[in-house]
């Protein structure tokens, strides 16, 4: 076990080495996590019901920016009928969470919303259903009240999704969320708009007919809806670069850490090599001092993350502890596989020092 004698002859350099990975596995895992979940979430509100076609804004960056105004929402329905179901989605700011999300639907497509508790609304009530994970929260049953925007306002019913998105935040009828959900004075807008369509061939002529006729709106397959928002998108382009920046960085630091040990062993590495040693050989007890130091760091870099993700889960202010971020066993997986890359990666350098290395002049060192 030579090499894990050579990790501990500078205790101090092999601590900061592995605190150096443990910090860009750390905020790689972190946010992989929150993208994943991310990802999961606005899927989630997709597979929760049959969505043959989804219409929503052409620029919008995300479900809560899409923006239809009321006279392109009429022009739908007058289009294409009782096959379109209007939806208004928003936050709102409330004490007990500052992004209280709240879903306006046609009291119709609420009623193939699943229940846990109570009944449906009936359209123009003033009930209310309340998401599962939301009426844990607050410890709320049906026949209560929440207080929302400023009303109390009666919950008929308690509704499991299957979307934590969806089962965070609150149910109520088109009109009462617009008004909710617009600043005074302002048209009231709609999000989103659902066509049910017969079957596939229906779904795809409906997406064509849309694209022709409405040029600032998309129409997808439901199934699409997640991948085709840009700021999924942009997300995706933001871990990617972060998973090259953490990979890069920490390799450097690994790296760093080797050369070091090779210019403080140089001598000890000429010894070697003239009983026998070949340049092989010593790159692999450097191999094993560099998984051994990227291992370290993974493990503590999940933990870090674990510690990242708890802080985030708690921060109510900007809404996450009221979906905590779900932390996916196979990112310990790939943090490893990570791990197993930087040293690897980290290992290039070293190398073309240690075969450029001649016993003799490595002996003289000093």
């Amino acid at each position: 076990m030579i090499f894990l004698r050579n990790v501990w002859r500078a205790p101090a350099r092999s601590l900061m080495t592995a605190l150096g990975i443990a910090a860009g596995v750390g905020l790689f895992v972190a946010i992989s996590a929150i993208t994943i979940d991310l990802h999961e979430q606005i899927a989630g509100v997709a597979n929760a019901y049959t969505l043959e076609v989804v219409v929503y804004e052409k620029r919008s960056t995300s479900p809560l920016s899409s923006r239809i105004g009321a006279a392109q929402m009429a022009e739908l329905r007058s289009r294409y009928g009782a096959a379109v179901s209007p939806m208004a989605i928003g936050t709102v700011n409330e004490r007990w969470n500052a992004y209280a999300l709240v879903i306006g639907v046609p009291a119709e497509f609420a009623r193939r919303t699943p229940l846990v508790a109570g009944e449906h609304y009936s359209e123009g009530s003033d009930d209310v259903l309340l998401g599962e994970l939301a009426a844990q929260k607050l410890g709320i049953a049906p026949g209560q009240t929440v207080r929302i925007d400023g009303r109390e306002l009666p919950v008929r019913g308690i509704f499991r999704s299957g979307s934590r998105m969806l089962d965070g935040g609150m149910m109520t009828h088109l009109g009462q969320a617009q008004r909710m959900l617009t600043r005074e004075g302002a048209e009231p807008q709609f999000t989103l708009a659902l066509l049910r369509a017969p079957n596939p061939g229906a779904a795809a002529e409906l997406i064509r007919d849309i694209g022709q006729r409405f040029p600032t709106l998309r129409a997808i397959p439901g199934t699409e809806f997640a991948g085709s928002l840009r700021l999924m998108k942009v997300v995706d382009a933001f871990i990617t670069t972060i998973s090259v920046v953490a990979l890069v960085g920490t390799g450097l630091v690994v790296t760093n850490t080797l050369l070091m040990a090779i210019a403080e062993r140089t001598r000890e590495i000429g010894i070697l090599m003239t009983v026998g040693w070949t340049p092989w050989l010593v790159l692999r007890m450097l191999l094993a001092e560099s998984l051994v130091l990227c291992t370290a760091g993974a493990v503590l870099g999940n933990g870090f993350a674990l510690m990242l993700l708890r802080v985030v889960n708690g921060l109510e202010s900007v809404g996450f502890g009221w979906i905590p971020v779900r932390y996916p066993l196979s990112l310990a997986a790939m943090s490893l596989v990570m791990a197993l890359a930087i040293a690897l990666v980290a290992l290039l350098w070293p190398a073309v020092v240690v075969f450029r290395m001649q016993p003799l002049t490595a002996l003289r060192h000093e």
